[in-house]
């Protein structure tokens, strides 16, 4: 895929060797060869035409394309990096998909979907806002539901500034002062659905994804993670042809 030469650590982050932090460490650490050379610095360039060992074993450049739906819990947070003392995703998964890439961040306080695969093609087309993939949620709020103002800001609307596209939505059920709603948006803005409501003096208290694009949750379990299916692969192959079509 790398026919020009580019960074080791990129490279070799590509192939599931590690994260190019971790790729620099081992080069520090004098564990990486290029060509039967020792690599000295992170400021190396190869491609797949190269002889590279990492921790004395031959790197075979083959990638084969793996994804997979993951539920995520509540309280859990979308990231590689550890804060505080709040669990992150890659502690729940097996440790070898720590180099999966996930699409679809959800906040801490959301839990549903998120898909995770080892090449970026595919969470960066999940992803591109061109691409306008459909996110469906199951939104739970506490307060005065007004449905003439959701309808309106349902075909487009500006709050504190940030402009949020038209979504669909529908009432799935109401008790008291708590409403169920199925929300299809076509973007992933930072906190898009609390922010929307809370500016209808609404309190969102739960908050799930239940399909992104042509993948959905299912039946699955917090913590869950489930390899696509071949008819799922076919379908976004379908579902994206039709979107570049």
């Amino acid at each position: 895929m790398h026919n020009k030469k580019i960074r080791i650590a990129k490279l070799l982050s590509y192939y599931n060797q590690g994260s190019r932090r971790e790729i620099e460490k081992l080069i520090n650490q004098k564990k990486i060869y290029l060509n039967n050379h020792l690599v000295q610095s992170p400021v190396t360039f190869a491609n797949e035409e190269d002889r590279i060992i990492v921790n004395d074993k031959i790197v075979v450049f083959k990638k084969e394309v793996e994804v997979f739906k993951f539920y995520k819990p509540y309280e859990v947070i979308c990231s590689k990096n550890k804060q505080d003392n709040k669990k992150i995703i890659y502690e729940i998964i097996d440790e070898k998909f720590k180099n999966f890439i996930f699409a679809g961040r959800l906040d801490f306080k959301s839990e549903g979907l998120l898909i995770l695969s080892n090449t970026s093609d595919l969470t960066r087309n999940l992803e591109l806002p061109k691409n306008r993939f459909e996110r469906k949620y199951e939104v739970r709020v506490f307060g005065f539901m007004n449905i003439d103002i959701l309808r309106k800001k349902s075909q487009g609307c500006i709050v504190d500034g940030i402009k949020y596209r038209p979504f669909k939505f529908k009432i799935k059920s109401k008790i008291k002062k708590n409403t169920i709603i199925e929300m299809i948006l076509t973007e992933g803005k930072k906190n898009e659905i609390r922010e929307i409501f809370k500016s209808m003096n609404l309190q969102v208290n739960r908050l799930k994804r239940l399909s992104f694009g042509p993948f959905t949750l299912g039946n699955m379990k917090p913590g869950e993670l489930k390899k696509l299916t071949k008819k799922e692969i076919v379908n976004y192959e379908n579902y994206i042809g039709n979107k570049k079509g």
